[in-house]
């Protein structure tokens, strides 16, 4: 299994991956390196795409496309 690493802070997530605030990732944020130290942010940031993310009606896409 993989361990989640807060973006915000480099600390892992554990518990409830719900609490997870996924946020879409941006060419301005700068991630903090991994660490063994447990994530006290209220709550831990990943900057990518939410589960479910591609299937949602409506959302827009990650990535380039080409036409």
């Amino acid at each position: 299994m993989n361990e989640i690493h807060c973006h915000q802070c480099g600390g892992f997530i554990g518990g409830d991956p719900r609490s997870i605030a996924y946020r879409l990732p941006a060419d301005t944020v700068l991630m903090v390196a991994p660490h063994s130290g447990r994530c006290a942010c209220e709550p831990p940031v990943l900057y990518q795409a939410p589960p479910g993310y591609l299937s949602s009606p409506g959302m827009p896409s990650l990535g380039n496309s080409r036409v």
